[in-house]
């Protein structure tokens, strides 16, 4: 390799001798996406345009991510699942909190299995309720709750 294939300069010759030509071949090719005009140096704008090319590019599939809805825009809920992971949680405690009383009874956690079809008896729940259920009340707080979904993968 004696010269360069797409820019105007040429490789010196000591540098072909101490770096195989395989090697080199691709350290050229990535010198040459970055020197766009072709003079055979990297400037600053060259280097910073391919960077924040690659930058863009993760930031884009970051935005897709959190766009939920694919609408082509972050709504407030979108952004604030991203800043409050637990969020979500609370939201569905919340959404079961038929009563709106902060608590789950065993009636309002039974009223959700058979929404999603969770193949649970009473017997059942009121056991996992009572490992979470730190205070004995037959209810389980968001604090539990959260400790339960975490514990046991209930979402």
């Amino acid at each position: 390799m004696s010269s360069a294939e797409n820019s105007e300069f040429k490789i010196p010759a000591e540098i072909e001798e101490l770096i195989p030509p395989e090697k080199l071949k691709k350290i050229k090719q990535a010198f040459d996406q970055l020197d766009m005009n072709r003079d055979g140096k990297i400037d600053r704008e060259e280097y910073l345009e391919h960077l924040l090319a690659k930058e863009r590019a993760r930031f884009v599939k970051r935005f897709e991510y959190l766009d939920k809805d694919h609408d082509g825009s972050i709504d407030f809920e979108e952004f604030l699942v991203a800043s409050e992971p637990n969020y979500p949680l609370l939201k569905r405690f919340k959404d079961f909190d038929a009563n709106l009383n902060g608590l789950l009874s065993v009636d309002e956690a039974l009223q959700i299995a058979e929404e999603f079809n969770f193949p649970i008896t009473r017997e059942w729940l009121e056991s996992q309720i009572q490992r979470v259920d730190y205070k004995g009340r037959k209810l389980i707080s968001y604090n539990e709750y959260l400790g339960a979904v975490t514990r046991f993968g209930f979402q």
